[in-house]
């Protein structure tokens, strides 16, 4: 694998994952790095028209190709529709097989692999263990994306105690590690538990997360810094088994 991978998982869906990945693909640019975003699955893509919003792949790319517009040069044509593109927006093994295909992990690593930078940020669809086929997981598609730095997506709201907890548990008892844990803020008000799960995380030694996102585009000085620490992180070459969650 040439440069750095980091593969976003989430605690389940809608959990901010998107919106994390392009802000760090954005920090990375930033930075004068080269990134690119991919979302190999994703359901609830429309097969034309006018839509209410972009499909995640999409988003990816525009976060993408924004720095190499502002550099005034151009790159290699990035990605703009997911390798597994799936109209109903139903769980991923689901949506597959009602377009009648289904998942290879093969096929989705060679898809990676060709689209590589010095920064390639994957984001799974759903959950971190959603089904994609019979047995088959995105635990197992983040297996076949290694070597990877896996970071997890978790929403700043009431439950995510129950949530990081029972993920972060399977994932170790699955023999994967979980590299950075980070929470996402999902409404402009939350709940009377956001803005306090990050301490209580730590608190209780569950993990302690290495931001909270906030709730803005992911261009926002906020959501950069968060991500700039996310960076820092993952990318750091002292880190090793004994730092991670």
């Amino acid at each position: 694998m040439s440069g750095i991978r980091i593969v976003v998982v989430g605690t389940g869906t809608g959990v901010g994952k998107t919106h994390v990945a392009c802000a760090l693909i954005g920090a990375a640019a930033r930075s004068g790095q080269e990134a690119v975003g991919l979302k190999p699955v994703e359901t609830g893509v429309p097969g034309g028209g006018d839509v209410a919003s972009l499909p995640d792949q999409e988003r990816l790319w525009l976060a993408s190709e924004a720095f190499h517009v502002k550099q005034g040069g151009r790159r290699t044509p990035g990605v703009r529709r997911a390798l597994y593109a799936l109209p109903d927006p139903v769980s991923p093994h689901l949506a597959a097989r009602r377009a009648g295909v289904r998942i290879a992990l093969s096929t989705v690593r060679r898809w990676v692999e060709e689209h590589a930078c010095a920064l390639t940020v994957v984001e799974t669809a759903g959950g971190l263990f959603s089904p994609l086929d019979r047995g088959l997981t995105n635990f197992d598609l983040v297996r076949a994306l290694r070597p990877a730095k896996v970071l997890l997506v978790a929403p700043d709201r009431l439950g995510v105690l129950h949530d990081v907890t029972t993920t972060l548990g399977f994932a170790r008892v699955c023999g994967l590690p979980v590299d950075a844990l980070v929470l996402a803020t999902l409404g402009a008000s939350g709940d009377s538990s956001t803005g306090e799960n990050a301490a209580e995380l730590a608190h209780l030694c569950i993990a302690t997360p290495v931001a909270v996102f906030p709730h803005a585009a992911p261009s926002a000085d906020g959501s950069q810094d968060a991500a700039q620490a996310v960076l820092r992180r993952l990318t750091s070459p002292t880190q090793t088994t004994s730092s991670k969650l």
